[in-house]
């Protein structure tokens, strides 16, 4: 048995009286309606009501297989797996560079969550996703790294997602280097697996990784367009992007600046806090 909870998260598009109908034939379809409130909100609202021992996600635009849930659920007759992750593709045909779509086949460093599923108690134990990421980026990230501190996870690859390139525009492609602010709370979180896992610091992320290693990727994306499918309109507007983000990547970085001092600000007064309740208690004693 199963239920399947939809969470709308500040739907405009109608979705949710749609679902709301589906809810009156459907007795395992339940809707959890929310202000927009970001992806890790929206899961955490969903997992709240869930009945099941086991919690599995997905996202609005994918598709899922036949056999999905029953091969992603597959790995927990392991007793000592608490988390699994399952294999996304995309279709590369219907790749432009105006699109977004996810791949993942089983690093378990990430695990996406349109493609995951978790032990109840072992989800509960870490309190959820993080609602403190400013952007839907790195929540994800935290939560796998986490989780995986914790205990054994595993991939199962025959539990098949397909997430389509969604069209996006332009500027917002330009503007995903936005979402790296996200990585000053990543790396606040989890420093030694972030050091281990991704970078030195997010700085090195930042200006090294994306700055330079993406973008002469992005080079090489771009002559493959010309190349290989014969599209010198998708070569110049990966080029284009390009430069782009060159350009948000030095005129962001006031706002990573900031982002960085506020996460420190933060934890040094978590840090303060956990001193003084010790200090209380020995005091107490």
């Amino acid at each position: 048995m199963y239920e399947v909870i939809v969470v709308c998260d500040g739907v405009t598009d109608g979705t949710n009286q749609q679902v709301r109908a589906l809810c009156q034939k459907h007795s395992q379809l339940r809707l959890v309606e929310l202000p927009q409130g970001g992806p890790a909100a929206a899961r955490n609202a969903g997992a709240r009501i869930a009945q099941g021992k086991y919690l599995a996600f997905t996202d609005d635009d994918c598709l899922a297989s036949r056999e999905w849930l029953g091969k992603l659920i597959e790995p927990f007759e392991d007793s000592e797996c608490i988390g699994v992750e399952g294999q996304t593709t995309t279709n590369p045909a219907e790749r432009t560079p105006l699109t977004h779509q996810m791949e993942s086949t089983g690093s378990l460093l990430v695990m996406p969550t349109c493609n995951a599923a978790y032990r109840r108690d072992a989800f509960e134990h870490l309190g959820g996703f993080e609602e403190g990421f400013p952007f839907p980026h790195n929540e994800d990230v935290d939560f796998a790294w986490r989780l995986r501190s914790l205990g054994k996870v595993s991939y199962a690859p025959e539990a098949l997602i397909i997430h389509p390139p969604r069209p996006e525009s332009f500027a917002k492609k330009a503007l995903w280097v936005r979402y790296l602010e996200s990585e000053f709370l990543l790396f606040a979180r989890n420093p030694s697996a972030y050091r281990k896992h991704r970078s030195p610091s997010p700085w090195v992320t930042i200006y090294w990784r994306v700055f330079v290693i993406y973008q002469l990727h992005y080079c090489r994306t771009a002559l493959g367009y010309l190349i290989n499918r014969h599209r010198p309109d998708y070569s110049a507007i990966t080029i284009a992007l390009m430069f782009a983000r060159w350009w948000n990547l030095i005129r962001f970085f006031p706002r990573y600046l900031r982002a960085a001092r506020k996460v420190n600000s933060k934890e040094s007064a978590a840090s303060q806090t956990g001193l003084d309740k010790k200090i209380t208690h020995r005091m107490a004693d």
